[in-house]
């Protein structure tokens, strides 16, 4: 049985809220990325006390906690999911949760916000086994279909993950629609020709002709990244030049070796931390990610903030996200996808239509525009108001 958390217990202190991931500090994206920014954007509200919990030392943070845990690109969480077959992201949390335990058990939150599935489990089970009185917020930027009955209450970032929810039985009583917040730059600052070869220059890549950026991870079967390749090689010449930014994956020596085969010198592979993610964006001149059914797509909301002309392909995910700012196509062969790339290809890049896309993103995506929903997300799942 869940004991919640009243409004009366909170109502003379700032709402404590430990923001976990168990990620934090060896993964660069997705839901690693928004704890950094959503970290900053709430810890200076005097109602809450923002506690970051992470899997490694990440340093963008101030006052991030680090859990020992054996991450999941170890050998360590390899071996031990080998002998328990399971995976070595399961091992992670299962670990994380271990060396969480103390702080959870001392410094008890009044909401517990994770995106973690296993992990979330793990800390229900304890909840319901000892009694603790923190509430659970489970961001469901995944997204998993799993049943949600381990948690209180669900966040829900874009409406087709909502609408799949309530579809299959959720109540709408314990879901809320709220997308990821974004870092974005104020004011808009176009990338002018000195700029993006300053950044052509920092990573080493071509001084002239057109750079096509893709933001992902070396992944065929969700990302679809040889996809991507195949599309930009059956393009004519000059083609533009491939760069794709991401973390390495299972299919990274695969992908890699089709796109020196398909497009000989004219690609390039980068793994970049946070920080310098700006610069890629920056040496770009336009943008696509060939993605199926993205948890959100933060690449998407970072691209068109750069004013990049983008495409993507076409579905529920990208319908909300990317909208009419960029060019959205089914995308499902080479050919559909170097239609897609045609089309993207023939974009404006003057500094209107850039800022166009810029001011499309921060009016819907930006902390400015969102802070004030999670702040009364997080006080409404404190209160127990989703029970």
């Amino acid at each position: 049985m869940t004991a919640p958390t009243t409004a009366a217990t909170t109502a003379t202190r700032p709402l404590r809220v430990h923001l976990v991931c168990t990620g934090l500090g060896h993964e660069r994206r997705g839901f690693e990325a928004f704890t950094r920014a959503c970290a900053k954007a709430l810890v200076g509200d005097p109602a809450l006390t923002i506690e970051v919990y992470a899997g490694g030392r990440d340093g963008h943070v101030a006052g991030e906690r680090v859990v020992a845990n054996l991450p999941r690109a170890s050998g360590a969480a390899r071996f031990l999911g080998r002998l328990l077959r399971r995976d070595p992201y399961f091992i992670e949390q299962v670990t994380f949760f271990l060396g969480y335990l103390p702080r959870l058990v001392r410094r008890a939150p009044d909401v517990l916000y994770f995106a973690d599935l296993n992990f979330g489990n793990t800390c229900w089970h304890w909840r319901h086994r000892f009694g603790g009185r923190f509430r659970m917020l489970f961001n469901n930027s995944g997204p998993t279909s799993m049943p949600f009955t381990r948690t209180d209450h669900v966040q829900q970032v874009t409406p087709g993950a909502l609408d799949a929810a309530l579809a299959r039985g959720e109540t709408v009583e314990t879901q809320t629609l709220l997308p990821f917040g974004v870092e974005l730059p104020v004011p808009f600052s176009p990338t002018d020709a000195g700029a993006r070869g300053r950044a052509r220059a920092q990573l080493g890549l071509p001084a002239t002709g057109e750079i096509l950026l893709c933001v992902a991870k070396l992944d065929k079967a969700y990302k679809r990244i040889d996809l991507l390749i195949e599309s930009v090689a059956a393009l004519p010449q000059p083609r533009p030049f491939l760069l794709l930014v991401g973390a390495d994956g299972p299919d990274g020596d695969a992908l890699r070796a089709l796109a020196v085969a398909r497009c000989g010198t004219q690609w390039a592979w980068r793994s970049l931390p946070a920080e310098e993610m700006p610069t890629a964006y920056r040496a770009a001149d336009r943008f696509a990610l060939f993605s199926h059914n993205e948890g959100f797509g933060l690449a998407y909301v970072e691209a068109l903030a750069a004013g990049l002309p983008l495409v993507a392909n076409d579905d529920a995910t990208t319908r909300f996200v990317v909208g009419d700012a960029g060019v959205r196509h089914a995308i499902a062969d080479v050919a559909s996808g170097r239609a897609a790339l045609e089309a993207v290809l023939a974009l404006p890049t003057d500094e209107a239509s850039a800022r166009a896309r810029y001011e499309s993103v921060c009016a819907r995506f930006s902390w400015d525009a969102l802070r004030p929903a999670y702040v009364a997300l997080l006080r409404h799942v404190a209160a127990g108001d989703a029970a």
